[in-house]
C-alpha cells in the first residue's frame, strides 16, 4: 500500500475522552469562570458542579456515594487511609497495574504483596488464595484495559478472610461485568480522569463507596481532615483526620459532567471496532485477551497473545509497517514489556525496595519486617510474565474514519499471515 496513504492517514492518539471535546466543554468551563467560583466548597456565585458530577457519577455506576477529587493517584491513597491501611498492614495486587497504584501503597506505609494474573491479564483468585496472610488487610484489583475480571470470585474470597476490596477502575470507567457496573463491586473503587483515559478532564479522579463511614473517611482525607458544613466551611469537632488537600474544582467537575454524557458512546464505539477486529484474530486462531462479559469491556485495548515472543515482535512490526500506528509520540502497538511503569519488574524503586521519605523504606520498619523477604524483580509472577513477553497490545482509538479502520483491519490479517507463516516476509 502507498506509504503516502499511510502518511495522510495516521491513527488518532489513544486519547478516547478528548476526541468527543466541543463547544459543550468549553461552555462549562466558560459558566465556572463566569460565576467566579472555580472552588468547589464556597465561592461568590458557587454553581456544585462537583456536588452535581457526584451525584450523576453516584448514579451511573449504581452506588450510593461519589466524591470528586484530583486525581487517581490522591484516589488510591484516599482510599487505603480510608480503610486505615498502614504500617504493619500488607495489600495484595497484580503485577500488571499502573505504578500509582503500589505506590500509594506504599505512601501509607503499608507493604505490597504481588499476585499472579489469569488469562484475563487480572487478579488470579487461586494464586490470591495462596498470598493471603496474617497481615493481610486489603486487595486491590486493577481492572486494567476496560476488562473486569473474576471479580465476584475474589469479593468471595475478601469476604471469607475479612478482607478489604478496592476496585481501581482509572482504565475502566463504563466497563461493566454482568450489567453492573466496575466500581460496584468492591467496598471501595477508585477512578481517573487523566488524559489517557476513557473520559477526561486532563485531570481529576474519583472515589465510589456504599459504605458511609468510608465516604466519610475518604471525604476527610481529601479535604483538610475535618468536614464541611453547608456553607462550605470546616467544622472542627471530634471527626479528624490528617488530610491531603486533593478537592476536585469546579472547572474539571464541569467538563467531566459533560464528559460523562458522552461516556456510552465512546465506549461502544471502541468497543464495536474492538470486537470486530477479535473476530478477525480468531478466526485465524490467534488468540486474544480472556473476556468475561464481551458486552462489558470498554474496548479501547485489543491484547493479541502470541505462542513466542518472536511472533510478538513479528506481529508488532507487520502492524507497524502496514500503517496500524498512532499518531506522533503513539506508544502503539507495542509487545507489552516495553510498557514501562504498568508492569511490575520495570518499576526500579519497588523491585529495590526504595524508600519514599527519609533514610528507611518500608520494608525496613519494625511493624513490616514480615515483608522483608518479598521479592519483586522478573520472576516473581511466571504467568504474568509469559504472557507479557508474548503479547502484542493496540490501542482502539475513540473516532476512527472508515479509512483508518481499513487500514487496521488490512494490517491485521497480514499480520496473522506473517506469524502462521503463510507469507515469506513482511508484507509491506
Amino acid at each position: 500500500m502507498n506509504q503516502d496513504f499511510f502518511a495522510q492517514s495516521l491513527l488518532p492518539q489513544e486519547w478516547p475522552g478528548i476526541h468527543y471535546f466541543d463547544e459543550q466543554e468549553a461552555n462549562a468551563v466558560h459558566q465556572v469562570l463566569k460565576a467566579k467560583s472555580p472552588f468547589r466548597f464556597y465561592g461568590p456565585n458557587l454553581l456544585n458542579e462537583a456536588s452535581q458530577f457526584e451525584n450523576e457519577l453516584s448514579q451511573f455506576l449504581g452506588v450510593t456515594y461519589c466524591l470528586g477529587v484530583s486525581s487517581g493517584t490522591a484516589a488510591l491513597q484516599i482510599a487505603l487511609s480510608a480503610i486505615d491501611v498502614g504500617v504493619g498492614d500488607e495489600v495484595l495486587i497484580p503485577g500488571y497495574f499502573w505504578v500509582a497504584t503500589v505506590s500509594a501503597v506504599i505512601r501509607n506505609g503499608a507493604i505490597p504483596r504481588l499476585v499472579d494474573v489469569d488469562d484475563s491479564f487480572s487478579l488470579d483468585p487461586d494464586d490470591l488464595k495462596k498470598k493471603i496472610g496474617p497481615r493481610t488487610k486489603a486487595v486491590i484489583m486493577v481492572h486494567m484495559g476496560g476488562i473486569v475480571g473474576r471479580v465476584d470470585l475474589v469479593k468471595k474470597i475478601c469476604d471469607e478472610h475479612g478482607l478489604f476490596l478496592i476496585e481501581d477502575c482509572a482504565q475502566s470507567i463504563g466497563a461493566s461485568q454482568s450489567k453492573k457496573m466496575s466500581g460496584s463491586f468492591g467496598d471501595i473503587a477508585t477512578f481517573s480522569f487523566q488524559l489517557n483515559k476513557n473520559i477526561t478532564a486532563g485531570e481529576g479522579g474519583a472515589i465510589a463507596t456504599n459504605n458511609e463511614v468510608l465516604y466519610k473517611k475518604a471525604l476527610a482525607v481529601h479535604d483538610l481532615g475535618y468536614p464541611r458544613n453547608e456553607f462550605g466551611r470546616l467544622v472542627l469537632n471530634d471527626f479528624s483526620r490528617w488530610g491531603i488537600g486533593s478537592r476536585m474544582s469546579e472547572i474539571t467537575a464541569a467538563i467531566l459532567r459533560v464528559q460523562l454524557k458522552k461516556l456510552p458512546v465512546i465506549i461502544e464505539t471502541m468497543r464495536n471496532f474492538n470486537l470486530k477486529l477479535q473476530k478477525i484474530l480468531n478466526d485465524r486462531s490467534i488468540v486474544t485477551r480472556t473476556i468475561i462479559d464481551s458486552n462489558g469491556f470498554s474496548g479501547g485495548f485489543l491484547e493479541v497473545i502470541l505462542d513466542t515472543d518472536i511472533k510478538a515482535k513479528i506481529f508488532k512490526e507487520v502492524l507497524l509497517s502496514n500503517g496500524a500506528k498512532g499518531g506522533q509520540n503513539s506508544l502503539y502497538p507495542i509487545v507489552m514489556t516495553e510498557w514501562g511503569l504498568h508492569i511490575y519488574y520495570n518499576i526500579g524503586s519497588l523491585v529495590e525496595k526504595k524508600s519514599f521519605s527519609g533514610n528507611s523504606s518500608v520494608w525496613e520498619l519494625q511493624e513490616n519486617l514480615f515483608g522483608k523477604s518479598y521479592t519483586y524483580d522478573k520472576g516473581t509472577l511466571p504467568h504474568l510474565d509469559s504472557l507479557i513477553s508474548r503479547t502484542v497490545i493496540f490501542c482502539i482509538a475513540s473516532k476512527l474514519t472508515e479509512a483508518q479502520k481499513d487500514i487496521i483491519e488490512r494490517a491485521m490479517l497480514l499480520a496473522c499471515m506473517a506469524v502462521k507463516a503463510e507469507v515469506n516476509e513482511i508484507l509491506c
